[in-house]
């Protein structure tokens, strides 16, 4: 019997990288598992993976930054599973090489849309569902080292990943109360293949494993460690 069994987790963003290991650790510790993404392909692997754990997992195609589209993943938790105990806001995209004096005004609404407001609207209705439930809750945002450091080639992954701190600390304050935490996991540069480009370079990959305390790069299993432990 795992410390979460019994439980039943959302993770978006949950078709790969951070998302699929946190997804899978959940139900390793005995969660029951509901997956979001736009990758129907990458959350079959994932689902499959689930399934191989012996947990239930209900996988539903949701763009997070649509509002209507979050609402629907949370009732489709609700009529397959009747509860949540676990939110994990993790889906995230990034508008590499868009210099802050270029980027676009499309590029700056679909980055920020995804990594903030998608952000916002997860664990909005997740703690809405929490409290209507009276159920002692989880949530988790993902935000980034690149929201501590900034980047002049990705300035809207920068600002909604500061933002996520923030809007963190504002649920913590709404929810508490409720006895509901809400923690951001801020992990540094993970292998995963969002940052696959990253790591081509073998100056860049140098540079930020001198930038590392421990000389080392982290995996998507570092990150779904913590986000266990805050569940």
């Amino acid at each position: 019997m795992g410390e979460l069994t019994g439980r039943v987790a959302v993770v978006t963003g949950a078709a790969s990288g951070n998302g699929r290991a946190i997804a899978l650790r959940l139900a390793r510790d005995g969660a029951d598992v509901a997956i979001a993404d736009l990758d129907d392909a990458g959350m079959a692997e994932t689902a499959q993976a689930i399934g191989r754990e012996g947990r239930a997992c209900l996988a539903q195609r949701c763009d997070v930054s649509s509002k209507a589209d979050v609402d629907a993943l949370f009732d489709a938790v609700a009529a397959r599973f009747g509860r949540v105990d676990v939110a994990v806001a993790n889906a995230g995209v990034v508008e590499r090489g868009s210099h802050c004096l270029t980027m676009t005004e499309q590029e700056w609404d679909r980055t920020t849309g995804v990594n903030l407001k998608g952000v916002f609207f997860t664990l909005q209705v997740a703690a809405q569902r929490m409290i209507a439930a009276r159920t002692p809750g989880r949530l988790i945002a993902i935000s980034s080292i690149m929201g501590e450091w900034g980047n002049a080639t990705s300035p809207a992954y920068c600002a909604s990943k500061g933002g996520v701190k923030q809007l963190v600390k504002s649920f913590a304050t709404a929810v508490g109360h409720a006895g509901i935490t809400c923690n951001a996991i801020g992990p540094g540069f993970i292998r995963t293949a969002m940052t696959g480009p990253v790591f081509e370079n073998a100056a860049m990959e140098r540079f930020l494993v001198d930038r590392t305390p421990n000389g080392n790069i982290g995996d998507p299993d570092d990150v779904a460690a913590v986000a266990a432990f805050l569940a």
